[in-house]
């Protein structure tokens, strides 16, 4: 039986996370545009999403 490696929950979680990142992130940029590390902060995290998500993509196995 192969070790797991969670693989797979974490990408589901990820999509969840990132779809509502990629949501809320007009609504917080109005809210707050004077916030510069929250702006720094949501940049991040769309780009940790799109990375998060495709490398997650490459490395799972069927069954995972």
């Amino acid at each position: 039986m192969a070790k797991r490696t969670g693989v797979s929950t974490l990408m589901n979680l990820a999509k969840h996370m990132c779809r509502a990142i990629v949501f809320f992130t007009p609504v917080i940029r109005l809210a707050y545009p004077g916030n510069v590390l929250l702006m720094a902060a949501l940049d991040a995290a769309n780009a940790a999403c799109h990375v998060l998500e495709e490398e997650l993509q490459n490395v799972i196995v069927a069954g995972d």
